[in-house]
């Protein structure tokens, strides 16, 4: 009642908005008094409407009154359909209610017809019975001589009888175990016949890449066998679950049994195609690799050609193999990986893995293989384990070899002949070329591997020239240290160093090569530092080196140098003179250096000798006593400070100012013959000179002899300010002159080096 209330409210709603919506469509038709004479047509064009949806409406309901009328049909032969289907089963109760007791009435005729079974079965095998020896003996002889599907023929028939009086054995409600036993062995030689059948069928299947290549018949007959003897298996497994009887040796499983030999096979194909060992031949994994591919690609292309052909087609036998030969070469990588592999064993190994999917392969175009289908050939941790075990074998190797290799070249720095010389000239030996020949085939070769293992490399490199350039320092010092303590002993130390010097400009030359060839996009921080780092290191060396040059120039010319400043000095121009003289005849061997190293070299040694020239004069081996004196010594000064300018000049020609410079300003403090101007004086000095110490300008004041001490001191405070004024000032920028010599009480002059 209450449904119906709300539909009649729903209704009443629906008409008062119908008759409200249809006044405000009349009202905006007549809006204007001349659309009153188109209301005819209005009510015309409404009229028309209502009739074509009246019609629609009418139809869907006739549809709907159709629909129901089928659906009551149906449902009324249904139920007729149940009412027949509920008496048809009230009917089958009566009757099977009525045959309760025909069991034990049809007990006797279930008897007989059992007997009548078995003695039916026994009369059907009667001749295989009464034969079984005889044919057991003419089936070995047939499996002997290769007849393999005659001889399957009469191995099934004496399966089958067997199976038979079995299974109507099983069928008996109490069987007899004794009757059993007699009749499996009575028929125990067909298992063993059995167990023949299927050595012969391994056996050709063992040789099946053999065979189809030369005589497929064999193959396909052991294929024919097997697929036969696969039939049977799901035959008794089928009837197994119905009777619960299985005969003996089923199911025999030897389709699995053909894939498993076939798996034993590939995997000795592979192991054996290894001729030779790292005794006998250093590349016997190249080898062993290009023959294995070679083979397995040789394989697969006959699989997918005529092995196809052979076996049947829901055997897959192409993927299989695939797969097959994919495990095969997996295990045998992973052995080969286990036997401690060499440096180069190992990249072979890696090169090898990169191209297994390549055209060379498994990606080869005949064979049609998806190779994204293929699990990885080694898994990603071996693969890092062998490039690992790679680095620390290569590591250890390269080091070795670069003690060996520095080894030698230091033992060449004392051979009595002059080392070897490049097209212009410049000394040189082979330890730079060596050192880096054996980095870029490292790198050539890694890179052939995959550009991660490349930049890996070249870490590991850069660790071993870093390591090599402390060797080299350690040795070249070694060298210098022994020629000091015999100079006799080594006749081409000069010559030797300069081949080391220019040896320290090739190796920077080579590790810049090395960043721009191998290294142009990379930009790691770490890496770019090492590089920096070996540069720097190289760099070094070759400065040391020219240090060590030098010494020896400066053992010739420390008689000479200490001649300077002294009594002697005043009326002599020996000493500068030979220095000279000594410097040019040196420079003659220098022409053997690179113009680097030796502007290098000649700016050292110009700092050297002013350094010298400067605690010559400061340390207080004269003073004056009247002004002629100090002019004199001033204006000689003066003159052997020019004389060293050109000499520098001529030998290293260079934009900068010359170190010796300061010799001339020095000499005009000595000179000036008014002390009221010694401030300003010294002020030029150090203003040019920020390093200077106090103890320099009083030492140098003590040379005047006509300041004393107190003088000098308050002179010196005046100019450089007192300590604590010295402590707020900015150090002075580092490599200057009197920054290398250093007074102290009991030794007036002690040079830095």
């Amino acid at each position: 009642k209450s449904i119906t209330m709300i539909k009649e409210e729903d209704l009443e709603k629906a008409e008062v908005d119908a008759i409200s919506t249809a006044a405000k469509h009349v009202a905006n038709m007549l809006q204007r008094p001349d659309q009153l004479e188109r209301v005819e047509q209005y009510r015309r064009r409404v009229a028309r409407k209502k009739a074509s949806v009246e019609a629609r409406l009418k139809t869907a309901v006739q549809s709907q009154l159709d629909g129901v009328k089928t659906g009551l049909g149906q449902l009324s032969t249904a139920l007729q359909d149940v009412q027949e289907v509920q008496q048809q089963l009230n009917e089958l109760e009566e009757t099977y209610k009525k045959c309760h007791d025909l069991n034990e009435k049809l007990k006797e005729v279930k008897a007989v017809g059992a007997r009548h079974s078995q003695l039916a079965s026994a009369v059907e095998n009667l001749k295989h019975i009464f034969t079984v020896p005889e044919t057991v003996e003419e089936t070995q002889q047939l499996i002997n001589e290769g007849e393999l599907l005659k001889a399957h023929k009469l191995l099934t028939d004496l399966e089958t009888s067997r199976d038979d009086l079995l299974y109507e054995m099983h069928k008996l409600p109490s069987p007899s175990p004794t009757d059993n036993a007699l009749l499996r062995h009575y028929f125990a030689d067909v298992g063993k016949l059995s167990d023949s059948m299927a050595k012969q069928l391994w056996y050709s299947i063992s040789r099946a890449l053999s065979m189809v290549r030369k005589d497929p018949t064999m193959l396909v007959t052991a294929l024919r066998i097997i697929e036969r003897e696969e039939r049977t298996d799901k035959e008794m497994l089928q009837r197994q679950k119905i009777t619960g009887f299985l005969p003996p040796g089923r199911p025999k499983k030897w389709r699995e049994t053909c894939f498993k030999t076939l798996e034993v096979s590939v995997a000795t194909r592979i192991e054996g195609h290894q001729p030779e060992t790292r005794d006998l031949n250093k590349m016997w994994l190249v080898r062993h690799l290009e023959i294995t591919r070679k083979y397995v690609l040789e394989d697969l292309k006959v699989v997918k050609v005529m092995f196809q052909q052979c076996f049947p087609p829901d055997y897959n036998i192409f993927q299989h193999m695939v797969s097959m030969y994919h495990n095969a070469l997996s295990v045998h990588l992973q052995e080969l990986i286990s036997d401690e592999l060499e440096s180069n064993e190992i990249i072979s190994l890696l090169m090898w893995y990169n191209s297994y999917e390549s055209e060379e392969l498994m990606g080869n175009h005949e064979l049609e293989i998806d190779t994204s289908q293929l699990s990885p050939l080694l898994t990603d941790d071996a693969v890092a384990k062998l490039q690992q075990q790679y680095l620390k074998t290569l590591y250890k190797n390269v080091t070795s070899w670069k003690t060996n290799t520095l080894n030698k070249d230091v033992n060449d720095w004392q051979q009595d002949t002059e080392p070897e010389a490049d097209g212009d000239g410049y000394y040189l030996t082979q330890l730079p070329v060596i050192v880096f020949q054996i980095i870029w085939e490292h790198l050539e070769v890694a890179a052939l591997v995959s550009p991660r293992l490349k930049l890996r490399v070249v870490d590991l490199l850069l660790e071993c020239v870093l390591r090599f350039t402390e060797q080299y320092q350690e040795a070249i010092t070694t060298y210098k240290t022994t020629h000091f303590e015999d100079r006799s002993g080594s006749l081409f130390f000069t010559a030797y160093m300069i081949a080391i010097i220019n040896n320290c400009l090739a190796f920077k030359e080579y590790t810049q090569q090395l960043k721009t060839k191998h290294l142009a996009n990379d930009d790691n921080p770490s890496r770019e530092s090492k590089i920096q780092a070996v540069i720097e290191q190289f760099t070094t060396i070759g400065k040391r080196s020219c240090h060590y040059l030098l010494d020896e120039v400066f053992t010739d010319l420390e008689p000479h140098l200490k001649g300077l400043v002294t009594r002697q000095w005043i009326t002599s121009d020996t000493a500068v003179d030979t220095i000279c003289v000594t410097i040019e005849d040196y420079c003659r061997d220098y022409v053997h250096l690179k113009q680097h190293f030796f502007v290098e070299l000649m700016v050292e040694a110009e700092k050297r000798v002013t350094v010298e020239y400067i605690m010559a004069m400061i340390g207080r081996r004269i003073s004056f006593k009247n002004y002629e004196d100090r002019k004199a010594c001033a204006e000689k000064v003066q003159k052997e400070a020019t004389q060293l300018v050109q000499l520098f000049s001529k030998l290293a020609p260079s934009q900068e100012k010359s170190p010796c410079e300061v010799l001339k300003v020095m000499a005009e403090v000595i000179k000036l013959q008014d002390t009221a101007f010694l401030s300003l004086e010294l002020s030029g000095l150090v203003k040019d000179y920020p390093d200077i110490q106090p103890e320099h300008i009083q030492a140098l004041l003590a040379l005047r002899g006509d300041v004393s001490r107190s003088e000098a001191r308050q002179l010196a405070n005046e100019v450089l300010g007192d300590e604590a004024e010295r402590a707020k000032k900015p150090p002075p920028p580092p490599g200057g002159m009197f920054a290398q010599i250093t007074m102290q009480p009991t030794m007036p002059l002690i040079r830095k080096n």
